[in-house]
């Protein structure tokens, strides 16, 4: 097995495509929409046996001041997971076979991290890597996250009474609100409106700037796209960026509204209902590692699903996470 670097465009999309755990944030024009607005530059590695494609993972870097990092997903980028992507063939192997399939990838990548060495490495993986020992077999250290799903195999009865009894009020009650939920192509009014929640909370916006948003929703119209919460004068009391690809993630919003009306309880519920209509299997909205998040979206009763961080870091690496989460997230909140 062998580690290089994939050029080709044709060739990554392909084997993103064929891949069960691809993802929208792992296709090349998103990955290089990425590298352009973050400043990180994008390694698009595969890991090849003879001239099959086992497993790709596109990887981050940047020298800041001495300081080199690698991430993948990158800081402001948004992107709740990316990291490895596995063959449909090596997904599907007997144990035995995948787990040395794993180890070789695992011993070869601390290799390439080695060559590159960077002060601070974190890789996010998707749901799909739930086998995290070969990377803790070479020195990194291993971060559980959490992610809420809804099962919409289910019906909607059985996923309303799941609610705990202040939700199932609301969601009788919500008709008294004249809300709707409406597709739009206003970035600028959701990128706005979004920045200026987060601040008024003291939070940090994280996303890099409003043409990064802008240029993704024009690449994948299909994949990415931004709804508006209207009352009924029309007025915007809320908002929220999907990705729509095999599963719909409630990517970046549905931050808490001023106002008083049930806004993000509208919210999950009209996507409960719309994503089961068009025939997906699973809602992803994420907040299972926030406290605040957790407290309220758990009383909508999802599933739990991990995955994985895994990191590295030496003393230099140390302190720049240090300065990071201290100072630096303090100035721009």
């Amino acid at each position: 097995m062998q580690m290089s670097i994939i050029h080709e465009r044709d060739v990554w999309d392909r084997f993103i495509d064929q891949s069960p755990g691809g993802t929208v944030f792992h296709k090349w024009d998103f990955l290089k929409t990425v590298e352009k607005h973050t400043g990180y530059k994008l390694l698009p590695y595969g890991f090849y046996v003879a001239e099959e494609i086992l497993c790709a993972v596109p990887l981050f870097y940047k020298n800041i001041r001495g300081v080199k990092m690698l991430f993948s997903p990158p800081p402001q980028s948004g992107i709740p997971y990316l990291g490895f992507v596995l063959s449909r063939n090596c997904m599907n192997m007997k144990l035995s076979r995948k787990s040395q399939r794993l180890y070789e990838m695992g011993q070869i990548f601390s290799n390439e991290v080695d060559a590159l060495s960077p002060n601070y490495v974190s890789i996010s993986l998707t749901p799909s890597i739930t086998d995290v020992r070969p990377f803790k077999w070479n020195g990194f250290i291993i971060d559980p996250l959490y992610t809420f799903y809804f099962d919409l195999v289910q019906s909607l009865e059985e996923i309303s009474d799941g609610f705990n009894t202040s939700k199932r009020s609301a969601v009788k009650k919500m008709d008294k609100y004249n809300m709707k939920l409406v597709q739009s192509k206003d970035i600028a009014q959701f990128y706005e409106s979004s920045l200026e929640r987060y601040r008024e909370q003291g939070l940090t916006f994280p996303i890099v700037s409003k043409a990064y948003l802008e240029e993704l929703c024009q690449l994948y119209p299909a994949q990415i796209k931004v709804y508006s919460i209207l009352d009924a004068d029309d007025k915007m009391v809320g908002g929220v960026l999907t990705s729509e690809h095999r599963k719909v993630t409630m990517w970046i919003g549905s931050v808490k509204p001023a106002v008083k009306a049930p806004v993000n309880e509208f919210l999950f519920w009209e996507f409960i209902k719309k994503s089961k209509d068009e025939g997906y299997a699973v809602l992803e909205m994420g907040g299972a590692d926030i406290p605040r998040l957790c407290a309220f979206k758990s009383q909508f009763n999802p599933d739990i699903y991990v995955n994985y961080r895994i990191y590295k870091k030496d003393i230099i690496g140390s302190m720049a996470e240090w300065y990071y989460m201290n100072v630096h997230r303090r100035k721009t909140s």
